[in-house]
């Protein structure tokens, strides 16, 4: 059986012809296009998927297996989401796309007789999408480098992680998550709480911008084995990092944590519920800590003693505190400064995250870091987030 190119077969962009039945490259497409649909079951499949770049697909339904020449959709009814869709172009990637559930599609017979199949149902589904690689060269541009890195991977445990996250988001149930449009969904809380949105094509890259701009920092200044997130508020910036790093443990609160999201995603054994004043000859070192600038952790009288209580638990001189919020944050600069060695400053928009670390930060060894990542996953958003909008601020 002809098997079909993969979404980055540089082939699928090239211009197809109109297909002729005097034409030989016509003939070389029916007979690549009757192999590859050999066996039972309906379907429908383009030349351009088979590398020929001809305008001619053939559907099989039953035993019947037709060749169209120079094929059009004339109608198309019943639009809706086809929710998880899969492609053969994309192997086990899943995706929603608006699909009409009845199709009218025209063309011609070897012959030249003319043709007219009303289709419905999966094999309406499977013209659609042999009729969009046929008339689209662009036609996997919804592709992201979440996708490109999954597919390449050769290690099994990275290939299994991203199918769990690609295929948690799109089966949401309404309670842990809750579908928003043909791209988004909703993280819920066990208590129902909206907490946050992930991109279903692209989960490694958070939707909102202070959690992008924490993401960039923390692959910038932490080495990414242990890190704590102390907020319900921090699951789809948990779900991106444990996205980008397999090999990475996500600590967070025993109380309040969204548990059956995380579950939903495949990502239970990745996550620990942990506290920070835990001392236990076995508790890890963390490389680094996520909180919001509200958090009990920075306000009232004791503050500076959890501060560097927390400082305790970040692992050598290579751990970092991240505190993001809005607007100056001076007092919080001030516990801040009172506790590490050094506090930088990182001013996005709206958006202030205050970086304290237990030693002086090279930024230049910060870059370094994020441009692994990049030249690993391809999330190039990340470099920004990470490299720029930097200020040091030292105590007085």
């Amino acid at each position: 059986m002809t098997a079909q190119l993969t979404h980055d077969d540089p082939r699928l962009g090239l211009r197809p012809t109109d297909a002729r039945a005097d034409d030989p490259l016509t003939g070389v497409a029916m007979r690549l296009l009757g192999d590859a649909l050999t066996g039972s079951g309906d379907g429908c499949v383009c030349a351009p998927a088979l590398g020929v770049p001809v305008r001619l697909l053939a559907v099989r339904r039953g035993a019947d297996l037709m060749h169209v020449l120079n094929p059009r959709l004339s109608s198309l009814s019943d639009l809706h989401l086809n929710r998880a869709e899969t492609r053969p172009q994309t192997g086990p990637v899943q995706r929603h796309a608006w699909r009409a559930r009845r199709v009218t599609l025209t063309g011609t017979q070897p012959g030249g007789v003319p043709l007219s199949l009303d289709l419905d149902g999966p094999l309406a589904i499977a013209v659609q999408q042999a009729v969009e690689v046929l008339d689209n060269r662009d036609a996997f541009s919804w592709v992201t480098p979440f996708h490109r890195a999954w597919l390449r991977a050769t290690d099994a445990p990275i290939r299994a992680r991203a199918c769990a996250i690609n295929h948690g988001l799109h089966r949401p149930d309404g309670t842990a998550m809750r579908l928003l449009d043909d791209r988004h969904v909703q993280v819920m809380g066990d208590d129902g709480a909206p907490l946050g949105v992930i991109d279903t094509l692209n989960p490694a890259m958070p939707v909102a911008g202070w959690a992008r701009r924490c993401l960039g920092l923390l692959c910038a200044t932490s080495a990414l084995r242990h890190v704590m997130m102390m907020q319900p508020a921090h699951v789809p910036l948990a779900v991106a990092a444990l996205a980008l790093v397999p090999g990475l443990t996500v600590h967070h609160p025993a109380t309040g944590w969204p548990i059956a999201s995380v579950q939903a995603l495949g990502l239970g054994a990745a996550l620990r519920s942990a506290h920070l004043s835990d001392a236990a000859p076995d508790a890890p070192r963390l490389d680094a800590i996520v909180t919001q600038a509200d958090a009990d952790l920075l306000h009232g009288p004791d503050a500076l003693a959890r501060i560097r209580q927390a400082g305790r638990r970040l692992s050598g001189d290579g751990g970092v505190l991240l505190v993001h919020g809005s607007g100056p944050m001076a007092a919080i600069r001030d516990l801040l400064q009172a506790a590490f060695p050094a506090v930088h400053l990182v001013e996005d928009g709206d958006t202030t995250v205050l970086v304290a670390a237990k030693a002086r930060l090279d930024l230049g060894a910060a870059h370094a870091r994020v441009q692994a990542i990049v030249n690993r996953t391809d999330q190039q958003p990340l470099l920004a987030a990470g490299c720029t909008g930097w200020r040091v601020d030292r105590p007085s």
